[in-house]
């Protein structure tokens, strides 16, 4: 009797994060002719494997849909021709091998990675039993629409690509019965998460604060991430006891809403492959992307998803490894050469994107690290202008040099270079307001890229009110700032304010006084704080429990 058929896979899942966000569109996944990942019978438990014919030499074609875009060659024909030596050696390395591509910036990974997929499909591998993870569900869909670009969507749609959290999602809903995993589950997203973390710290310590639950939502993720369970002793290298109680009551609190956090998925994910290998064993190829930034349970993933075949492709970088704080391991690069002796390693050296004094720079920076993995990148443009190094005193100084640097080379071009030639790149969206204020005084116009100009910004909007309030009680920026911090003054209490106020024609100040003096029917915890704070101050405390994570932690101020 087949197993499967007692179980739904239409489940409702709650998916609100971008970490497990469904790499399919809707229509795709109601079409379950075109999408073989979503059919029972072609999951290995029935043990009806379905396998693309391998093609003959002399025809080396990639098995394509009718709704494939039209070409004169085939894919791998046309791949052949764009790629490099390296590129070509890492696409056509022979299946049922471990293979390391280590692609430092601008070499062509993406692309490499994409030739490869194509190139196992052309060797027959069907494309429902290859399983391509990548950091993000941007970067999936992204991929999808290249490969689905040549091969067509119907076959692209077969493919296991994802993160590591959505493809872990699928098999948990298709086999999550096999571990005792209730039908249902919903996924703890972020909030959800800090949720159940708060209700079990006032439990713990009545005491504690956001501040206290989001570093309890940390600590926790991170033993996760390294497979670490409530009850296992070695935890306490990590925290503290109570902060394994808070764990372990934490696991009891999304148990009994049947939720499953992030990090969950991927550890029930391990345990019922480790305990169920014959739902993967339909897997002929695995291939990983950014392969640094993996956790040891994305590592246990990888190895258990390759059980059957080992046929493993990862592509990395280990200098741009930069999620250490997410419990990402780049040793992770040489776990997987202990793991498996024969594994090969391809380095791509030319890099596309460059100028030569631009990498060299780069490299001078980064070969300081004496304990990296030793490799070459190589530009594939000229030499280009030298970059300059202008060390500042200060942030001041440092944003008028470049405004000036901006005025100057717009000038040597008479006018052929504009502004919107120039890119300023800053480590934190914090330090622009030097930058912003000088290029205002120069009028030249600019635009933020992903986020908010200074001024825009919701906690400098709120002190500048509050400074224009200060300065005159009669402006009408009191009713921004009036519940900003929370003080208990809601929609309701601010329309009885701005009633009273325009029936006796009195700023809003005046009305706030004469609340304060019980003139106006307010609530009594509202009056009791406003008295508190009579006296001429008007002011706030803001900081991360406000939701504030700027520099602006406490700000006061006092009306003379």
């Amino acid at each position: 009797m087949d197993p499967l058929r007692h179980y739904s896979s239409s489940q409702s899942v709650k998916d609100t994060s971008f970490e497990v966000e469904d790499v399919y569109e809707d229509d795709e996944l109601t079409l379950q002719q075109s999408n073989s990942f979503a059919q029972a019978e072609v999951f290995p438990l029935q043990e009806q494997q379905r396998t693309v014919s391998p093609l003959s030499p002399d025809d080396n074609k990639v098995a394509v849909d009718k709704k494939a875009p039209h070409r004169s060659s085939s894919p791998t024909h046309r791949l052949r021709l764009s790629l490099n030596e390296r590129q070509l050696r890492a696409v056509t390395f022979p299946l049922q091998s471990q293979l390391q591509i280590l692609a430092g910036p601008g070499t062509g990974k993406t692309k490499t990675l994409i030739s490869r997929v194509i190139f196992l499909l052309s060797q027959g591998v069907h494309p429902s039993n290859i399983i391509v993870t990548t950091f993000t569900v941007k970067a999936a869909n992204e991929m999808r629409e290249r490969i689905a670009a040549m091969v067509g969507p119907s076959v692209a749609s077969r493919l296991v690509l994802g993160t590591f959290h959505s493809i872990a999602r699928r098999y948990l809903i298709k086999y999550g019965y096999l571990i005792g995993l209730p039908t249902g589950f919903q996924i703890a997203d972020e909030t959800d998460a800090l949720h159940f973390i708060q209700s079990v710290m006032k439990e713990v310590d009545p005491e504690s604060d956001k501040n206290d639950c989001r570093h309890a939502r940390n600590a926790i993720s991170n033993m996760k991430s390294r497979a670490i369970q409530p009850s296992s002793l070695s935890a306490l290298e990590y925290t503290t006891q109570e902060m394994m109680q808070v764990y372990s009551l934490y696991q009891d609190k999304l148990a009994e809403a049947n939720f499953l956090d992030f990090d969950d998925l991927l550890l029930k994910c391990m345990e019922l492959l480790r305990t169920n290998p014959l739902v993967v064993s339909n897997i002929q190829a695995v291939l990983v992307d950014e392969f640094q930034d993996t956790n040891v349970v994305q590592y246990q993933l990888m190895k258990l998803f390759a059980t059957r075949r080992s046929n493993i492709t990862i592509v990395g970088d280990p200098d741009q490894s930069i999620y250490a704080f997410r419990a990402a391991e780049s040793t992770n690069l040489m776990r997987m050469r202990q793991d498996f002796q024969d594994t090969s390693v391809v380095s791509l050296e030319e890099n596309y994107r460059s100028s030569g004094h631009i990498l060299n720079a780069a490299l001078a920076v980064i070969q300081q690290d004496t304990e990296r993995i030793q490799k070459t990148v190589l530009p594939n443009h000229d030499e280009g202008h030298m970059p300059v190094f202008f060390p500042a005193r200060n942030p001041y100084i440092e944003a008028r040099h470049i405004v000036k640097e901006i005025q100057r080379l717009i000038d040597f071009s008479c006018g052929m270079l504009k502004p919107h030639d120039f890119a300023i790149l800053v480590r934190s969206a914090r330090l622009t307001r030097p930058i912003e204020s000088e290029l205002a005084k120069a009028g030249i116009d600019y635009r933020i890229v992903g986020g908010f100009r200074f001024w825009e910004r919701e906690e400098i909007k709120l002190l500048v009110n509050y400074l224009v309030v200060v300065k005159s009680r009669r402006s009408p920026a009191l009713l921004d700032i009036i519940n900003s911090p929370r003080r208990g003054i809601g929609s309701v209490m601010q329309a009885a304010l701005l009633s009273h106020a325009n029936a006796y024609q009195v700023p809003i100040w005046d009305a706030i006084q004469r609340a304060i003096d019980g003139q106006v029917r307010v609530n009594a915890k509202v009056r009791a704080s406003s008295s508190e704070r009579s006296g001429g101050y008007v002011g706030c405390s803001m900081g991360k429990r406000d939701g504030f994570e700027g520099a602006y932690s406490i700000f006061l101020c006092y009306s003379t």
